[in-house]
Protein backbone atom coordinates (compact mmCIF):
# COMPACT_ATOMS: atom_id res chain seq x y z
CA UNK A 1 0.00 0.00 0.00
CA UNK A 2 2.81 2.57 0.47
CA UNK A 3 4.39 2.09 -2.55
CA UNK A 4 0.68 2.73 -4.35
CA UNK A 5 -0.01 5.95 -1.93
CA UNK A 6 3.58 7.43 -3.05
CA UNK A 7 2.46 6.87 -6.55
CA UNK A 8 -0.51 8.38 -6.15
CA UNK A 9 1.13 10.93 -3.61
CA UNK A 10 3.45 12.27 -6.47
CA UNK A 11 0.80 12.51 -8.61
CA UNK A 12 -1.27 14.72 -6.32
CA UNK A 13 2.08 17.19 -5.19
CA UNK A 14 2.82 17.43 -9.20
CA UNK A 15 -0.98 18.28 -10.08
CA UNK A 16 -1.24 20.63 -6.98
CA UNK A 17 1.89 22.42 -8.15
CA UNK A 18 0.95 22.90 -11.88
CA UNK A 19 -2.52 23.82 -10.91
CA UNK A 20 -0.88 26.89 -8.83
CA UNK A 21 1.22 27.79 -11.22
CA UNK A 22 -2.28 27.43 -14.17
CA UNK A 23 -3.58 29.95 -11.82
CA UNK A 24 -1.07 32.02 -10.60
CA UNK A 25 -0.99 33.05 -14.57
CA UNK A 26 -4.81 32.34 -15.52
CA UNK A 27 -5.57 35.23 -11.90
CA UNK A 28 -3.19 37.51 -13.02
CA UNK A 29 -4.38 37.84 -16.75
CA UNK A 30 -8.41 37.84 -15.64
CA UNK A 31 -7.93 40.17 -12.52
CA UNK A 32 -9.88 39.68 -9.26
CA UNK A 33 -13.43 40.44 -11.49
CA UNK A 34 -12.63 37.47 -14.79
CA UNK A 35 -11.63 35.43 -11.77
CA UNK A 36 -14.00 35.52 -9.48
CA UNK A 37 -16.35 34.61 -12.41
CA UNK A 38 -14.18 31.77 -14.28
CA UNK A 39 -14.17 30.89 -10.51
CA UNK A 40 -18.22 30.04 -10.53
CA UNK A 41 -17.74 28.39 -13.61
CA UNK A 42 -15.13 26.24 -12.33
CA UNK A 43 -16.84 25.14 -9.82
CA UNK A 44 -20.23 24.27 -11.52
CA UNK A 45 -17.24 21.68 -13.53
CA UNK A 46 -15.87 20.29 -10.56
CA UNK A 47 -19.24 19.75 -8.67
CA UNK A 48 -20.38 17.88 -11.98
CA UNK A 49 -16.77 16.72 -12.93
CA UNK A 50 -16.35 15.10 -9.41
CA UNK A 51 -19.31 13.48 -9.54
CA UNK A 52 -18.31 12.23 -12.73
CA UNK A 53 -14.68 11.06 -11.03
CA UNK A 54 -15.98 9.52 -8.44
CA UNK A 55 -18.36 7.61 -10.40
CA UNK A 56 -15.24 5.37 -11.09
CA UNK A 57 -15.55 4.38 -7.13
CA UNK A 58 -18.73 2.47 -8.33
CA UNK A 59 -16.95 1.50 -11.73
CA UNK A 60 -14.20 -0.65 -9.78
CA UNK A 61 -16.28 -2.09 -7.37
CA UNK A 62 -18.25 -3.43 -10.46
CA UNK A 63 -14.98 -4.28 -12.20
CA UNK A 64 -13.55 -6.28 -8.91
CA UNK A 65 -16.74 -8.75 -9.00
CA UNK A 66 -16.00 -9.52 -12.39
CA UNK A 67 -12.40 -11.03 -12.27
CA UNK A 68 -11.49 -12.30 -15.45
CA UNK A 69 -14.27 -10.91 -17.38
CA UNK A 70 -12.38 -7.30 -16.66
CA UNK A 71 -11.82 -6.62 -20.45
CA UNK A 72 -15.13 -7.74 -21.34
CA UNK A 73 -16.98 -5.11 -18.87
CA UNK A 74 -14.58 -2.22 -19.73
CA UNK A 75 -15.84 -2.73 -23.42
CA UNK A 76 -19.40 -2.41 -22.29
CA UNK A 77 -18.81 0.57 -20.19
CA UNK A 78 -17.79 2.38 -23.05
CA UNK A 79 -20.25 1.74 -25.19
CA UNK A 80 -22.61 3.09 -21.68
CA UNK A 81 -20.14 5.89 -21.56
CA UNK A 82 -20.54 7.08 -24.94
CA UNK A 83 -24.50 7.21 -24.48
CA UNK A 84 -24.54 8.61 -20.99
CA UNK A 85 -21.52 11.20 -22.00
CA UNK A 86 -23.61 12.51 -25.47
CA UNK A 87 -26.48 12.82 -23.19
CA UNK A 88 -25.04 15.12 -20.79
CA UNK A 89 -23.01 16.83 -23.56
CA UNK A 90 -27.13 17.94 -25.16
CA UNK A 91 -28.36 18.32 -20.83
CA UNK A 92 -25.51 21.13 -20.28
CA UNK A 93 -25.89 22.83 -24.16
CA UNK A 94 -29.52 22.91 -23.73
CA UNK A 95 -29.59 24.82 -20.30
CA UNK A 96 -26.52 27.00 -20.94
CA UNK A 97 -29.46 29.83 -20.73
CA UNK A 98 -30.87 29.53 -17.90
CA UNK A 99 -27.67 28.44 -15.68
CA UNK A 100 -25.55 31.65 -17.35
CA UNK A 101 -28.60 33.50 -15.44
CA UNK A 102 -29.32 31.76 -12.12
CA UNK A 103 -25.11 31.75 -11.23
CA UNK A 104 -24.74 35.26 -12.99
CA UNK A 105 -22.12 34.41 -15.59
CA UNK A 106 -21.84 36.78 -18.48
CA UNK A 107 -21.50 34.68 -21.82
CA UNK A 108 -23.61 31.20 -22.18
CA UNK A 109 -21.38 29.82 -24.57
CA UNK A 110 -18.86 28.85 -21.11
CA UNK A 111 -20.76 26.34 -20.87
CA UNK A 112 -20.64 24.84 -23.88
CA UNK A 113 -17.12 24.26 -23.24
CA UNK A 114 -17.95 23.01 -19.82
CA UNK A 115 -20.37 20.47 -20.93
CA UNK A 116 -17.70 19.09 -24.07
CA UNK A 117 -15.36 18.83 -21.03
CA UNK A 118 -18.27 16.52 -18.92
CA UNK A 119 -18.67 14.20 -22.18
CA UNK A 120 -14.77 13.36 -22.39
CA UNK A 121 -14.44 13.75 -18.53
CA UNK A 122 -16.99 10.90 -18.19
CA UNK A 123 -14.74 8.73 -20.88
CA UNK A 124 -11.74 9.29 -19.39
CA UNK A 125 -12.74 8.15 -15.90
CA UNK A 126 -14.31 4.52 -17.47
CA UNK A 127 -10.32 3.62 -18.51
CA UNK A 128 -8.82 5.22 -15.45
CA UNK A 129 -10.76 3.12 -12.95
CA UNK A 130 -10.37 -0.02 -15.08
CA UNK A 131 -6.52 0.87 -14.81
CA UNK A 132 -7.40 1.58 -10.96
CA UNK A 133 -9.27 -2.12 -10.65
CA UNK A 134 -5.87 -3.41 -11.81
CA UNK A 135 -4.04 -1.67 -8.94
CA UNK A 136 -2.05 0.01 -11.77
CA UNK A 137 -1.31 3.16 -9.99
CA UNK A 138 1.73 4.17 -11.47
CA UNK A 139 -0.06 4.35 -15.30
CA UNK A 140 -2.84 6.33 -13.62
CA UNK A 141 -0.17 8.51 -11.70
CA UNK A 142 1.45 9.17 -15.31
CA UNK A 143 -2.14 10.49 -16.84
CA UNK A 144 -2.49 12.78 -14.28
CA UNK A 145 1.16 13.80 -15.05
CA UNK A 146 0.23 14.07 -19.05
CA UNK A 147 -3.13 15.53 -18.23
CA UNK A 148 -1.91 18.41 -15.95
CA UNK A 149 0.85 19.38 -18.38
CA UNK A 150 -0.80 19.22 -21.46
CA UNK A 151 -3.58 22.20 -19.44
CA UNK A 152 -0.87 24.17 -18.33
CA UNK A 153 0.76 24.76 -21.86
CA UNK A 154 -2.19 24.95 -23.30
CA UNK A 155 -3.60 27.84 -21.40
CA UNK A 156 -0.43 29.67 -22.41
CA UNK A 157 -0.96 29.82 -25.35
CA UNK A 158 -5.14 30.40 -25.12
CA UNK A 159 -5.11 32.91 -22.32
CA UNK A 160 -5.84 35.79 -24.63
CA UNK A 161 -8.93 34.52 -25.47
CA UNK A 162 -10.28 34.98 -21.68
CA UNK A 163 -12.22 32.43 -19.98
CA UNK A 164 -12.82 30.31 -23.09
CA UNK A 165 -9.35 30.46 -23.83
CA UNK A 166 -9.29 28.88 -19.90
CA UNK A 167 -11.89 26.59 -20.23
CA UNK A 168 -10.99 25.36 -23.75
CA UNK A 169 -7.59 24.22 -22.01
CA UNK A 170 -9.17 21.88 -20.14
CA UNK A 171 -11.12 20.27 -23.11
CA UNK A 172 -7.47 20.02 -24.47
CA UNK A 173 -5.93 18.26 -21.72
CA UNK A 174 -8.89 15.73 -20.75
CA UNK A 175 -9.26 14.86 -24.52
CA UNK A 176 -5.43 14.49 -24.88
CA UNK A 177 -5.05 12.06 -21.55
CA UNK A 178 -8.19 10.43 -22.61
CA UNK A 179 -6.41 8.98 -26.08
CA UNK A 180 -3.10 7.91 -24.20
CA UNK A 181 -5.35 6.18 -21.93
CA UNK A 182 -7.26 4.04 -24.36
CA UNK A 183 -4.16 3.55 -26.07
CA UNK A 184 -2.30 1.94 -22.98
CA UNK A 185 -6.17 -0.08 -21.88
CA UNK A 186 -6.37 -1.05 -25.35
CA UNK A 187 -9.37 -4.29 -25.23
CA UNK A 188 -10.55 -2.73 -28.18
CA UNK A 189 -12.20 -6.04 -29.98
CA UNK A 190 -13.35 -8.36 -27.45
CA UNK A 191 -17.07 -8.89 -26.37
CA UNK A 192 -19.29 -7.33 -24.34
CA UNK A 193 -20.03 -8.37 -20.60
CA UNK A 194 -23.12 -6.74 -19.39
CA UNK A 195 -22.56 -4.86 -16.22
CA UNK A 196 -25.00 -4.53 -13.66
CA UNK A 197 -26.97 -0.69 -14.34
CA UNK A 198 -28.76 -0.95 -10.95
CA UNK A 199 -25.77 -1.86 -8.99
CA UNK A 200 -23.87 1.09 -10.65
CA UNK A 201 -26.75 3.60 -9.59
CA UNK A 202 -26.76 2.21 -6.42
CA UNK A 203 -23.28 2.62 -5.45
CA UNK A 204 -23.30 5.88 -7.77
CA UNK A 205 -25.64 7.67 -5.38
CA UNK A 206 -23.47 7.15 -2.92
CA UNK A 207 -20.57 8.45 -4.49
CA UNK A 208 -22.05 11.33 -6.58
CA UNK A 209 -22.78 13.70 -3.02
CA UNK A 210 -19.19 13.86 -2.26
CA UNK A 211 -18.12 15.63 -5.77
CA UNK A 212 -21.15 18.61 -4.79
CA UNK A 213 -19.79 18.93 -1.06
CA UNK A 214 -16.30 19.77 -2.71
CA UNK A 215 -17.30 23.26 -4.63
CA UNK A 216 -20.89 24.02 -3.23
CA UNK A 217 -19.19 27.16 -1.49
CA UNK A 218 -17.71 28.66 -4.36
CA UNK A 219 -20.86 28.01 -6.80
CA UNK A 220 -22.97 30.63 -4.81
CA UNK A 221 -20.13 33.48 -4.27
CA UNK A 222 -20.96 35.41 -7.49
CA UNK A 223 -24.76 35.33 -6.05
CA UNK A 224 -23.88 36.37 -2.58
CA UNK A 225 -20.86 38.71 -2.43
CA UNK A 226 -19.79 41.35 -5.31
CA UNK A 227 -17.72 40.17 -7.73
CA UNK A 228 -14.87 41.73 -6.25
CA UNK A 229 -15.65 39.51 -2.83
CA UNK A 230 -16.53 36.66 -4.79
CA UNK A 231 -12.50 36.83 -6.27
CA UNK A 232 -11.23 37.34 -2.89
CA UNK A 233 -12.93 34.44 -1.17
CA UNK A 234 -12.32 32.78 -4.65
CA UNK A 235 -8.61 32.56 -3.96
CA UNK A 236 -9.01 31.43 -0.04
CA UNK A 237 -11.57 28.97 -1.61
CA UNK A 238 -8.69 27.56 -3.80
CA UNK A 239 -5.37 27.03 -1.39
CA UNK A 240 -8.00 25.31 1.11
CA UNK A 241 -9.63 22.90 -1.25
CA UNK A 242 -6.03 21.61 -1.77
CA UNK A 243 -6.08 19.88 1.87
CA UNK A 244 -9.76 18.06 0.65
CA UNK A 245 -8.55 17.13 -2.60
CA UNK A 246 -4.95 15.69 -0.66
CA UNK A 247 -7.18 13.61 1.18
CA UNK A 248 -9.74 12.16 -1.33
CA UNK A 249 -6.76 11.23 -3.35
CA UNK A 250 -5.52 8.97 -0.44
CA UNK A 251 -8.79 7.87 -0.44
CA UNK A 252 -8.62 6.90 -4.10
CA UNK A 253 -6.05 4.06 -2.67
CA UNK A 254 -7.78 3.10 0.71
CA UNK A 255 -11.58 2.66 -1.14
CA UNK A 256 -10.63 -0.53 -2.70
CA UNK A 257 -9.28 -1.97 0.21
CA UNK A 258 -13.28 -0.83 2.60
CA UNK A 259 -14.67 -2.77 -0.42
CA UNK A 260 -12.51 -5.92 0.00
CA UNK A 261 -13.21 -5.46 4.28
CA UNK A 262 -16.81 -4.94 3.10
CA UNK A 263 -16.91 -8.61 1.35
CA UNK A 264 -15.41 -10.11 3.83
CA UNK A 265 -18.06 -8.34 6.40
CA UNK A 266 -14.46 -7.80 8.58
CA UNK A 267 -14.13 -4.71 10.55
CA UNK A 268 -13.53 -1.69 9.69
CA UNK A 269 -12.61 0.67 12.91
CA UNK A 270 -8.26 0.44 12.47
CA UNK A 271 -8.90 1.64 8.85
CA UNK A 272 -10.97 4.26 9.27
CA UNK A 273 -9.10 5.46 12.16
CA UNK A 274 -5.88 5.56 10.19
CA UNK A 275 -7.62 7.79 7.56
CA UNK A 276 -9.28 10.08 10.15
CA UNK A 277 -5.46 10.42 11.48
CA UNK A 278 -4.13 10.83 8.49
CA UNK A 279 -6.57 13.74 7.98
CA UNK A 280 -6.43 15.52 10.80
CA UNK A 281 -2.74 15.27 10.63
CA UNK A 282 -2.23 16.83 7.21
CA UNK A 283 -4.64 19.47 8.53
CA UNK A 284 -2.09 20.38 11.18
CA UNK A 285 1.24 20.74 8.78
CA UNK A 286 -1.75 23.25 6.25
CA UNK A 287 -1.84 25.44 9.48
CA UNK A 288 1.46 25.29 11.05
CA UNK A 289 2.88 26.05 7.47
CA UNK A 290 0.41 29.22 7.01
CA UNK A 291 2.32 30.45 9.94
CA UNK A 292 5.94 30.42 8.38
CA UNK A 293 4.93 30.44 4.65
CA UNK A 294 1.85 30.89 4.29
CA UNK A 295 1.21 35.02 3.53
CA UNK A 296 4.18 34.91 0.76
CA UNK A 297 3.17 32.07 -0.86
CA UNK A 298 -0.26 33.27 -1.25
CA UNK A 299 0.87 36.99 -2.86
CA UNK A 300 3.33 35.03 -5.13
CA UNK A 301 0.33 32.70 -6.39
CA UNK A 302 -2.37 35.53 -6.34
CA UNK A 303 -0.87 38.81 -6.11
CA UNK A 304 -0.77 42.21 -3.91
CA UNK A 305 -4.63 42.34 -5.26
CA UNK A 306 -5.68 39.31 -3.19
CA UNK A 307 -3.60 39.76 -0.05
CA UNK A 308 -6.59 41.15 2.06
CA UNK A 309 -8.45 37.09 1.61
CA UNK A 310 -5.54 35.78 3.53
CA UNK A 311 -6.91 36.65 6.99
CA UNK A 312 -9.39 34.37 5.77
CA UNK A 313 -7.53 31.17 5.25
CA UNK A 314 -6.66 29.52 8.74
CA UNK A 315 -10.40 29.94 9.67
CA UNK A 316 -11.41 28.04 6.21
CA UNK A 317 -9.35 25.31 6.57
CA UNK A 318 -10.32 24.56 10.56
CA UNK A 319 -14.41 24.68 8.21
CA UNK A 320 -13.28 22.11 6.01
CA UNK A 321 -11.86 19.67 8.09
CA UNK A 322 -14.95 18.77 9.07
CA UNK A 323 -16.32 18.48 5.88
CA UNK A 324 -13.13 16.74 4.81
CA UNK A 325 -14.07 13.98 8.21
CA UNK A 326 -17.39 13.37 6.59
CA UNK A 327 -16.25 13.18 3.10
CA UNK A 328 -14.54 10.02 4.67
CA UNK A 329 -17.48 8.93 6.18
CA UNK A 330 -19.14 8.63 3.04
CA UNK A 331 -16.78 6.72 0.98
CA UNK A 332 -17.33 4.17 3.98
CA UNK A 333 -21.02 4.14 3.70
CA UNK A 334 -20.38 3.72 -0.42
CA UNK A 335 -18.00 0.58 0.27
CA UNK A 336 -21.17 -1.03 2.73
CA UNK A 337 -23.85 0.33 0.49
CA UNK A 338 -25.57 0.98 3.74
CA UNK A 339 -27.71 4.36 5.09
CA UNK A 340 -27.77 6.29 1.44
CA UNK A 341 -30.32 8.90 3.01
CA UNK A 342 -27.64 10.72 4.68
CA UNK A 343 -25.50 11.92 2.81
CA UNK A 344 -28.17 13.30 0.48
CA UNK A 345 -29.83 14.56 4.12
CA UNK A 346 -26.49 16.74 4.39
CA UNK A 347 -26.43 17.76 0.94
CA UNK A 348 -29.80 18.88 0.50
CA UNK A 349 -29.75 21.05 3.90
CA UNK A 350 -26.34 22.18 3.01
CA UNK A 351 -27.13 23.86 -0.08
CA UNK A 352 -30.49 24.80 1.04
CA UNK A 353 -28.52 26.72 3.32
CA UNK A 354 -26.40 28.89 0.34
CA UNK A 355 -29.68 29.75 -0.88
CA UNK A 356 -31.56 30.38 2.24
CA UNK A 357 -29.24 32.03 4.46
CA UNK A 358 -28.44 35.81 4.59
CA UNK A 359 -25.03 36.16 4.87
CA UNK A 360 -23.61 39.35 5.87
CA UNK A 361 -20.01 39.02 5.11
CA UNK A 362 -17.07 36.10 4.40
CA UNK A 363 -16.77 35.25 8.07
CA UNK A 364 -20.55 33.99 8.40
CA UNK A 365 -20.36 32.44 5.23
CA UNK A 366 -17.00 30.46 6.56
CA UNK A 367 -18.87 29.75 10.13
CA UNK A 368 -21.74 28.16 7.88
CA UNK A 369 -19.60 25.75 6.55
CA UNK A 370 -17.99 24.63 9.52
CA UNK A 371 -21.29 24.59 11.92
CA UNK A 372 -23.21 22.27 9.65
CA UNK A 373 -20.97 19.93 8.49
CA UNK A 374 -19.57 19.64 12.64
CA UNK A 375 -23.29 18.63 13.32
CA UNK A 376 -23.42 15.83 10.61
CA UNK A 377 -20.02 14.35 11.91
CA UNK A 378 -21.96 12.48 14.84
CA UNK A 379 -24.89 11.06 12.54
CA UNK A 380 -21.92 9.36 10.24
CA UNK A 381 -19.93 7.91 13.11
CA UNK A 382 -23.23 6.55 14.23
CA UNK A 383 -24.16 5.12 10.99
CA UNK A 384 -21.19 3.03 11.19
CA UNK A 385 -20.92 2.39 14.74
CA UNK A 386 -21.54 -1.81 14.35
CA UNK A 387 -19.29 -1.85 10.95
Amino acid sequence: MIRDLSFVGVAFLYANAVGYIFHFFVSRHLGTYGYGEFMVIYSLMLSVGNFINLFSNSLVKELLKSGQGMKSELSYLRCLGLLLGFFILMLGIAFAEPVKDFLRISKAQYFWIVAGIWFIQLLLVIERAYLQSLERFSLLAFSVFIEQSVKLLAVFFLINLGVFGVLLSFFVSMFSTFGLVLSINRAFFVGLKRVSILSLVKSSLFTSPVGFFVYADDLFIRRIFDPHTAGLYASVSLVGKVFIWLIITLMSVLFPRFVMYAQKREKVGSLLRRALFWCFFVFIVFEVSLIFVGKYLFVLLFSEKFLTAFTYLPFYLSAVLFLTFTLIFIYLLTAFGKHIWLPYLHLFLYYSGFLLLDFKNVWWYIFYIFSINLCFLPLYALSIRNR
